[in-house]
C-alpha cells in the first residue's frame, strides 16, 4: 500500500495516526507525511531509538529491557502504551522495534536481522505483530529493512481498519 493510499484511507475514515519508531527512526511518520494533506490524518511521531528514551518519554520499564531487550514484542508494546498516555489525541497508535542489521559493538542482540515488531492500539484494541524481512545481503540491506517495515506497517494497520 502507498503513502497515498494509506493516507486516503484514514481521511475516509477520518482517523489520524502517532507513531513511535525505533528500527524506522522517523521513516513511517515521514512516509505518511511524504503525501499532500498528510496534516489531516497524522498527529506526529517519537523516534526512541535509545533504549533511555523508551524508558524516559514512554515509559517503558527498564526490567522489560533487561530481560527481552530493547528489540522485543514487550518492548514494543510498552512503547505504544506508553505513546497513548502522551495525550496526542489520535485514533491509531503504532510502535515498532527491530533489528536493522548486525550490531557493532558490544550491544548483544540475539535475534536475526530483519526481525521487526509492531504494537498497534486501535479502538481500544492492543494488536501485536512480528516478522522477519527478508533481503539479500547488501550495503543497503538496513534501508531495505526499513522500507519493507514501513509497508508492512501500512498494511496491517490498513487491514484492521477494513475489517473494523
Amino acid at each position: 500500500m502507498t503513502a497515498a493510499e494509506f493516507n486516503t484511507l484514514l481521511l475516509s475514515k477520518k482517523l489520524t495516526i502517532a507513531t513511535a519508531e525505533s528500527i524506522t527512526a522517523g521513516l513511517l511518520a515521514s512516509t505518511i507525511a511524504s503525501v499532500p494533506g498528510a496534516s489531516s490524518v497524522l498527529k506526529g511521531g517519537i523516534i526512541t531509538y535509545n533504549p533511555e528514551l523508551k524508558i524516559k518519554i514512554l515509559g517503558v520499564n527498564p526490567k522489560t529491557l533487561e530481560q527481552h531487550s530493547a528489540e522485543s514484542i514487550e518492548t514494543t508494546i510498552e512503547m505504544v502504551k506508553g505513546l497513548s498516555k502522551l495525550n496526542l489525541i489520535a485514533d491509531i497508535y503504532v510502535a515498532v522495534t527491530g533489528v536493522a542489521s548486525a550490531p557493532i559493538n558490544d550491544y548483544k542482540i540475539n535475534k536475526p536481522v530483519g526481525q521487526i515488531y509492531v504494537a498497534i492500539l486501535f479502538k481500544k484494541q492492543l494488536y501485536s505483530f512480528e516478522t522477519i524481512i527478508s533481503t539479500n545481503p547488501s550495503e543497503n540491506q538496513r534501508n531495505v529493512i526499513r522500507e519493507q517495515s514501513v509497508c508492512f506497517i501500512l498494511d496491517k494497520i490498513s487491514s484492521l481498519i477494513k475489517k473494523s
